[in-house]
């Protein structure tokens, strides 16, 4: 049987910035430039102060994304894994059916920060990282998220030590390791969806990526082939490890997983399992008036049902996974948006009132992404309208570069202006070109509160690995 974690190792130490064709690069760029905005805008967020209230940050060179000041690398990956995640803005992906970017990003910006590497390196270090985690889950699912495992932080942690190791130039043997150690770290259950536990998934998973990362570099040991030990991660987290492990190993540097079915950027904040039916319910708006619906059915895959259906949210965090409240926000205003999530929108009486006349029920259609969405008037006239969303906007369906453009000014207006909003996004878009990641970083941060780095963080010319 082939040695599934020294295999997956050895592909990923030896990615290169070659193998990344323009679409590659492309929407790496993209899906890095997400994550930044999405933590900008998630870094005022209450979870985020609660956590910073109890965790003791030590001090470092690693920028605080949305917020002053700079921490201990492993802070900040925690930190701003948790701003990128709090919001549910963040990228998905439909193989790994959880967020690829979020576990990993942070942990990279942060690591990036010590090292100040190039721009070059850091997108090579996420491709390997995302390609990794998603080719994981190929293994894995639906088994795996089946069993109430939450794959942004499961996958993710996996995900966050294979691109940290890369950015941090390990060999193949030491790559293992920092798999083996991550493997060990692995944690989350999707039953806390909906609460701030569910982006402290995300923190946690940035900072035990990094930290199995660090530690293998450093001589650390782990079990070499703990993904298919016989009591390693599949057997531990799947119920048993495939035979046939040629989807995780095969195509690597030429057909992509971040391109097939690729990153799905997302356009709402909140569960992307619901996005088909906020598409649907908003096509129906311009027909309706919300006073005149008697009964709404939203038709949705039986697998997605599982975790979204919540007729009576108990804040804007629950709300963000009750498929009643977001299909009557959309019948109501043909969007959802962050305001939706917030007084006094959260407490709108009519959007109650609607949000109960709401049920939900399983089609038997194949397409996971497909939600229907059937008003019935007091009239007894039933209007009806369908999509099918993956879990956002990929590849297969992109979202203009002035949509993108308008979310990425959506997350960062209240905290950049618009001449650094506007240099940032230009440097995250051409970031193979950038020479220096702590140029970038320093744009994350509020303007009048960002206090140049010390020439002393800056790490030795051979910290950084060859391209």
């Amino acid at each position: 049987m082939t040695s599934l974690t020294p295999e997956l190792a050895a592909r990923a130490a030896g990615l290169s910035l070659g193998d990344l064709d323009p679409a590659v690069r492309h929407w790496a760029s993209r899906a890095l430039a997400d994550t930044v905005a999405c933590a900008i805008a998630g870094a005022s967020e209450a979870v985020v102060g609660q956590v910073q209230a109890v965790l003791p940050m030590a001090p470092g060179p690693a920028a605080l994304i949305g917020q002053p000041g700079q921490a201990h690398v492993l802070d900040a990956a925690q930190v701003n894994g948790i701003a990128a995640h709090a919001l549910d803005f963040d990228d998905c992906n439909l193989e790994m059916d959880g967020h690829p970017s979020v576990s990993i990003v942070p942990a990279l910006l942060a690591l990036a920060d010590r090292q100040d590497v190039s721009g070059a390196d850091l997108l090579t270090a996420y491709v390997a990282g995302v390609e990794a985690e998603i080719r994981i889950a190929r293994l894995s699912n639906p088994a795996h998220a089946d069993r109430g495992w939450h794959p942004t932080v499961t996958f993710g942690v996996l995900g966050a030590a294979v691109a940290c190791g890369r950015l941090l130039n390990l060999q193949a043997p030491q790559m293992a390791v920092a798999i083996g150690i991550a493997a060990s770290c692995a944690a989350g259950l999707r039953a806390n969806s909906g609460t701030m536990t569910k982006p402290l998934h995300a923190g946690q998973a940035n900072r035990n990526g990094l930290q199995a990362a660090l530690l293998a570099q450093a001589g650390f040991t782990a079990n070499p082939a703990a993904l298919e030990h016989k009591f390693g991660y599949m057997a531990a987290f799947n119920g048993s490890v495939p035979a046939d492990l040629s989807p995780a190993l095969d195509g690597w540097g030429q057909d992509y997983a971040l391109l097939a079915p690729g990153i799905a950027i997302k356009q709402y904040p909140c569960c992307a399992f619901i996005h088909c039916a906020i598409d649907a319910a908003a096509a129906l708006r311009d027909d309706i008036d919300g006073a005149e619906i008697a009964a709404v059915e939203v038709a949705l895959h039986p697998r997605r049902l599982k975790n979204i259906d919540r007729p009576q949210p108990r804040d804007g965090l629950d709300a963000k996974f009750s498929t009643q409240y977001l299909t009557a926000r959309a019948l109501l205003a043909g969007r959802v948006g962050f305001a939706d999530f917030e007084p006094p929108l959260l407490d709108d009486a009519a959007t109650k009132a609607l949000a109960a006349r709401v049920r939900l029920s399983a089609h038997d259609a194949e397409d996971l992404s497909l939600g229907h969405v059937t008003v019935t008037l007091a009239d007894g006239r039933r209007l009806k309208a369908s999509a099918s969303v993956a879990m956002g906007r990929g590849p297969a369906n992109p979202m203009t570069e002035a949509q993108f453009r308008a979310k990425f000014d959506d997350c960062t207006r209240a905290v950049l202006p618009p001449a650094k909003a506007d240099a940032l996004h230009a440097g995250l878009s051409a970031l193979a070109d950038q020479r220096s990641t702590r140029a970038l970083t320093a744009l994350m941060q509020p303007a009048s509160l960002t206090s140049p780095r010390p020439e002393s963080d800056r790490a030795a010319p051979g910290a950084q690995h060859e391209r």
